[in-house]
């Protein structure tokens, strides 16, 4: 499972997403991604191999992408109940 997000002092988003699982003790991958959003920059390209939305977080599990903190939420209560 791999966490994608942004420098957590400025993307608060990717901070609770990485708060969520880091205090759930689910293990992940957490892989940062610098934030730009130049059209070309490695920031982009990135994200858009892996989700449509092209912002952080993204939450990849076998294959399947989940981006959006509260989707993120959701799909972790739904996978690991006894973390809830």
């Amino acid at each position: 499972m791999q966490l994608y997000i942004g420098n957590k002092n400025y993307s608060s988003w990717s901070l609770r997403a990485w708060l969520l699982m880091t205090q759930s003790g689910i293990q992940f991958e957490e892989i940062k991604l610098r934030l730009s959003f130049t059209e070309g920059s490695d920031f982009k390209k990135t994200l858009a191999k892996i989700a449509p939305s092209g912002r952080v977080p993204v939450l990849v599990d076998e294959g399947f992408a989940v981006w959006d903190t509260l989707a993120i939420a959701e799909y972790l209560a739904e996978k690991y109940p006894s973390k809830n």
